[in-house]
């Protein structure tokens, strides 16, 4: 288990990212609603150049149209390699000054520690087009989420997990006079696996790396913390919610 209070993205993801990605494909849009929210937060427009960081395994693709365009970058080399995406650094991105549209940054910066947070910070206002748009989505603190990652995740999953996750402050801390905040917002959606319990729970095993807990006992924390219920399709779902944050430079 790592035992270090700030563990960089790439090392746990280079750990297990092949998980991530299987669960993904076994349910590619049990977090439809959570990716589609960060689309929703900028206007988009024919011509438009995106970018997702960390992309993981290039999963926003799917929810934008043909006239966007999409540039996944990854910290990770795993998921570089499974999303066939250019790895980088949150200190260099490998764009040209003033070249994008938008960053969208979704439920990651919990594993950037604060110098790599101001590294990017420092990149993204590089690379941002006048008017560009820097979209970060993360747990926020004492959320019904926190526990289940921090405690739950963390005591069922060999490697753990320490989420840095932001607070009321975090805008104005990260955004740091070089970025305007426009809009800054709590969003509660569902995630909506299967109809079968047990792939459901699979699901959320990989995506989470849950180990050492079995599908029952999945199933049981997430019934009586996160509202595990089967909608009117018949499939189950849990409540989840992020905060979305929006700078322009």
């Amino acid at each position: 288990m790592f035992e270090q209070q700030h563990v960089k993205y790439a090392d746990i993801f280079n750990l297990r990212g092949k998980q991530y990605h299987e669960a993904m494909k076994l349910l590619p849009n049990a977090r439809k609603k959570e990716l589609t929210t960060i689309l929703d937060q900028i206007k988009l427009q024919g011509g438009m150049v995106l970018v997702d960081i960390p992309s993981g395994g290039n999963y926003l693709k799917q929810y934008l149209p043909d006239n966007i365009k999409i540039l996944p970058l990854e910290t990770s080399e795993i998921f570089a390699k499974l999303g066939n995406s250019p790895l980088c650094d949150w200190s260099k991105l490998p764009l040209e000054d003033q070249s994008v549209d938008a960053i969208l940054c979704c439920a990651a910066i919990h594993h950037v520690a604060d110098e790599d947070r101001k590294k990017f910070r420092q990149e993204a206002v590089r690379v941002l087009k006048k008017g560009g748009k820097l979209v970060i989505a993360d747990v926020e603190q004492g959320t019904p989420m926190d526990p289940f990652l921090n405690e739950f995740v963390h005591n069922n999953n060999s490697l753990g997990h320490v989420g840095m996750f932001i607070d009321t402050n975090f805008a104005q801390d990260f955004a740091q006079g070089t970025l305007n905040i426009v809009k800054n917002q709590y969003q509660n959606f569902t995630w909506e696996f299967s109809s079968n319990l047990e792939e459901s729970m699979v699901y959320m095993k990989l995506l989470f790396g849950i180990d050492k807990a079995s599908i029952k006992e999945v199933a049981k924390y997430m019934a009586a913390h996160l509202n595990l219920t089967k909608n009117n399709s018949g499939n189950y779902t849990m409540d989840w919610g992020l905060r979305y944050v929006t700078f322009e430079k």
